[in-house]
Order: structure tokens, then sequence, then C-alpha cells
């Protein structure tokens, strides 16, 4: 009986095992930028620009899903499950939330959290602020908020132009709390401030170790007979100058200049490094914090920084983010080319139920406003 013949191996070709390659790498990529959520930055910080990197990466993975299911590979269960480990990271990138809202209570209170970039204070006229400033009042009065916690204020012109009697004006909110950042040993007029609809019976400031500009407001409120505590956040800022963004945005379109890119990419580079390992030791602080509250809470704030990171994370954890709650589409809140991803947020106690998530897409300052409403536990309004 004549021996059979092996049939030849078939060939993988160059196309395929670039394929395989690239897909091998995006994975990797994604495994560390998931993980890096766990990871301090002030001890091992280059997986901070992993997790920076996540959302890229998530989308190249889906890319590959599609090749593979049009290749009919199996490859196409390695990426699948990929996608599907990651999931509820990718969620506070992006939301489709077609679930019924939670039942209302007699205690409904709207939240709004907004940096509005020290009123665009730099366009002031002598005798006027400027007209992006009035605009930014009167959304926040069109927004309708009980809690207004505002990043980046600005209290304006001594004897002129008063932005805390202004936000009174427009929101009819009574009660604040301002804090204003420390420099050179000086008081400046920007900071921060809490405005409540409710009496305010505790204030207290939680500053970060060398930074007198960051820093968190600690509120208690009493509303309709609860308690709640509010924590104002605004975390380390990257600063990256005018020139920094430009650069940025014309990368394009500049002739080659390899010292000149080398030179720019480190000190963006370096200026990422340094606010990754900034905000690391500050969101601890104020987790710490959080997690001692004797009340239910309501975190809001500019974390500058996004949902994948280490940050975020030691915040969030134990409570609900009101955009994966009831958010839709992409979650982005900054308008500049960097970051561009959620970095403002809206948080709860789970004892706390939120709904109505929006993000006003009014380019006023470089965050757009994020607003929820929350309700409280107490007697259910009938549909």
């Amino acid at each position: 009986m004549p021996l059979q013949e092996k049939k030849p191996k078939k060939k993988v070709s160059f196309l395929s095992r670039f394929l395989l390659i690239t897909n091998a790498l995006v994975l990797s990529g994604l495994a560390v930028g998931f993980v890096a959520a766990y990871i301090p930055p002030d001890k091992y910080w280059i997986f901070a620009f992993a997790g920076l990197a996540f959302p890229y990466l998530a989308v190249l993975n889906i890319v590959f899903l599609f090749i593979w299911m049009v290749a009919r590979k199996k490859y196409i269960f390695l990426s699948l499950a990929a996608l599907l480990i990651c999931w509820n990271r990718l969620s506070g990138f992006i939301q489709l939330n077609f679930s019924k809202s939670p039942v209302k209570t007699e205690n409904r209170i709207n939240v709004v959290s907004y940096n509005v970039r020290i009123f665009d204070r730099y366009n002031w006229k002598p005798n006027k602020v400027s007209k992006t400033a009035v605009s930014i009042l009167k959304l926040t009065k069109e927004l309708n908020p009980d809690i207004l916690c505002i990043q980046e204020y600005h209290a304006g012109r001594k004897g002129k132009d008063n932005l805390e009697d202004s936000i009174k004006k427009y929101t009819g909110l009574k009660y604040n709390h301002i804090e204003f950042a420390r420099l050179g040993g000086k008081t400046r007029p920007y900071g921060i401030a809490t405005f409540s609809r409710w009496p305010v019976i505790s204030s207290n400031t939680i500053n970060f170790e060398g930074n007198t500009v960051n820093f968190c407001l600690c509120n208690d409120i009493v509303c309709n007979g609860d308690t709640l505590r509010i924590f104002n956040i605004h975390l380390e800022s990257i600063q990256f100058s005018r020139e920094d963004y430009l650069y940025v945005s014309d990368l394009a379109s500049q002739p080659e200049n390899q010292e000149l890119f080398s030179e720019n990419s480190l000190k963006i580079f370096r200026k990422l490094q340094k606010a990754f390992i900034a905000r690391a030791s500050q969101a601890r602080v104020v987790a710490e914090r959080i997690q001692a509250s004797p009340f239910p809470v309501i975190v809001c704030g500019d974390f500058n920084d996004t949902p994948s990171s280490y940050s975020y994370h030691q915040i969030s954890s134990g409570l609900s983010d009101t955009y994966k709650v009831s958010g839709n589409g992409f979650g982005q809140t900054y308008a500049g080319i960097l970051p561009s991803f959620r970095i403002d947020y809206i948080l709860n106690s789970p004892e706390l139920k939120s709904s109505g998530f929006k993000r006003i897409r009014e380019p006023l300052s470089d965050h757009y406003p994020v607003a929820a409403v929350i309700d409280l536990p107490g007697k259910e309004i009938p549909e």
C-alpha cells in the first residue's frame, strides 16, 4: 500500500504575520493600560502613560476584531475576550444607556460641576467682564443647580465686579464656601467655590502637599433633613503652555525637524509625568476623606485624569459614577486638544441614586460643564 504524501503546510503570508505581531502588541499595551488604574504613578509612573493610551488601544483592538471577523480567523476570540474584560473600564469613556430612570423621590437635587477657566478673565475689558464670562453665568442659571461646584473660580475685581454676588443672583444659591489659591505668600483671586441652595453647616479645605493652587473643598449641607457631604476637587493640572498646545495642534503640518520634535515632545512628556505623580498622592488623600465620611457623599470636580487612571480609580472606589449610570455617547469633558477625554466627574454614594447625566457641550471654557440629578432616600413619587 503506497504511503500517503504529507500535505505541505501553508505558509503564513507577510501580511498575516505583520497583523498578528501588531495585534499582539496592541493586546499587550491594552493589558498594561488596564492594570494602570491599580499602580501608583508616584512609584511606577510609566504605567500612567499606558493608562492614558488605553482608549486608543481599545479602538485598535476593535479594528482587529473586525479584521479577524472578515478574514474568518480564530484570533477574533482573543480580541473579543480582551474587549469583554476591558468593557467596564471602557464604559467610563463611552456609554449607551437605555435603562429606565430610577424611581423619583421627594428629595431630588440638581448637581453641576464646572471648570470655568477663571471666567475668561484675560479677555475682560477695563469697564466690564467679557461676553464669555456673562455667557457662563447665564448657563449656570439655565442649568438650575441646587449644588454648584466651580473649579478655577475667579473672584472678580475689587469694587467693580463681584462674581460671588453674580452667581448668587443668577442661580439663587444663597450659601457658599470659597477658597483661594496662595502664591508667593499672597492670596490670589482664583480658587474653588461651592454654592448651595441649603445651609452649609461645616466647611473644610483639604490641602495638597507642595501645592497651594490645587486643593479640595469639603462641605456638609442639610437638605430637607438629610446631611450630605460635598467634595469639590481640583487635582494637579498638567500646566501645558500655549506653545505646547500649538505644537500639538500643528504637529501634522510642521516641516520635519527632528531636533524640534524631540525637544518639544520631551517637554510635554515631562509635564505629563510630573502631573501623574502629583495626582497620585492627592487622590489618595481625598479618597481617605471620602471613605471616612459619616454622611452620604457627592463628589464633583476636575480630576485632570481619565477613567483609566489611578487617580480616578482611587477616588471613585465604592462610589457610583453618574455618567456610567445615565450618560450617553462619548464622555469627553475637556474641550482642548490634550487630554481630550472625560476628566470632569460627578460621583455619589451608592445609597443615593442618580439619573439624567448631561454634558453641556458649550465651548465657553476649556471644560464642558457636567450635570446630574441625585435622588436622596425618601418617599417615592409615583410616575
